[in-house]
């Protein structure tokens, strides 16, 4: 991919991370599972957000840390993003961040975060695949940190 591809991937890919709170995250160890969650972005390469401490998604990323996420905000036909994420359960300073961060973010999250025992989590994304039919991007263009615009 040339420069200026990579640099209008990038840019999409921090578009609709910005423009959207929640994600879909599939997790397998004992039990295969697929649930929403609300995210905050650090950088386009990670991601954080809170899981409930005694759910099934905690529980399978404690035994395989590796998953996949989706994030698409209005359907297939409007830019979406799939992810290939590695999970590091956080410790209490790195909650704390977490819930502030998705505060900033969302507030709407507030009553969720409140509601129950919950863990913060944090994503490294090794691969973004950046789907926007419309500019012709299918199959989606791939971006990794090694591919980042400079």
């Amino acid at each position: 991919m040339q420069p200026s591809d990579q640099q209008a991937v990038h840019d999409k890919l921090v578009e609709v991370l910005a423009a959207t709170s929640s994600m879909y995250l599939a997790t397998s160890e004992d039990d295969v599972w697929n649930a929403g969650a609300f995210y905050a972005e650090l950088d386009p390469f990670t991601l954080t957000l809170v899981l409930e401490t005694g759910g099934t998604t905690l529980r399978n990323l404690r035994g395989n840390p590796t998953a996949a996420i989706v994030i698409a905000p209005n359907g297939p036909f409007q830019p979406f993003l799939q992810g290939r994420v590695r999970a590091t359960v956080c410790d209490t300073a790195g909650k704390q961040a977490t819930i502030e961060a998705l505060l900033r973010k969302d507030p709407q999250v507030k009553p969720l975060v409140e509601a129950g025992p919950v863990e913060a989590v944090e994503l490294a994304v090794s691969l973004w695949r950046v789907t926007d039919i419309s500019s012709g991007w299918l199959p989606g263009k791939e971006l990794t940190p090694a591919t980042v615009p400079a």
